[in-house]
């Protein structure tokens, strides 16, 4: 399985990459027509609609449904043994993407090996400097039964991260 995060604009570069999947995070709201490239078909490309809010008291942050959705979509095409190729994008790929990426690596290593996952995910992405949503990552983790062990490398990261945005 091979995964790349990256910002919107940066989706349809099919130089290096040529997914077999994407998923697209963008603003309620948003005109998607030309979201798809051609080369992904429509059932291979999810696009789910949430604000890249972290605080997860705020009427803005990504719903449980959104994410449960997300996580429904994603567990059989990332599954162990996946040979998928995923493209994850959202506006900036900076928040919810990586976010969703740490999700693809989760579901496709299984439980317990959420570190690794999380260090899987920062080597998949175009951008340097990222900030993986933490209230997408809190919904995972009570919806796949992971019990903290997806927020622990999250936390961890955001301690170390000079210029990581830090929960209100």
């Amino acid at each position: 399985m091979n995964v790349v995060i990256c910002p919107r604009e940066l989706a349809h570069s099919r130089e290096r990459f040529e997914p077999t999947h994407m998923v697209s995070l963008q603003d309620p709201g948003t005109h998607v027509a030309s979201l798809r490239p051609t080369w992904v078909t429509p059932e291979n490309h999810l696009i789910s609609y949430f604000l890249d809010e972290h605080d997860p008291a705020s009427p803005d942050a990504p719903s449980w449904g959104a994410i449960q959705g997300v996580i429904d979509w994603l567990t059989p095409r990332c599954g162990p043994g996946s040979v998928n190729r995923f493209l994850i994008h959202c506006n900036a790929g900076m928040g919810r993407s990586p976010a969703v990426g740490f999700l693809v690596w989760a579901i496709h290593l299984g439980p317990g090996r959420e570190v690794e996952a999380y260090q899987r995910m920062l080597w998949s992405c175009v951008r340097p400097f990222i900030a993986p949503n933490p209230a997408v990552v809190e919904l995972a983790d009570q919806i796949l039964g992971r019990e903290g062990a997806l927020c622990r490398p999250l936390s961890r990261w955001v301690e170390s991260a000079p210029w990581a945005r830090r929960p209100r």
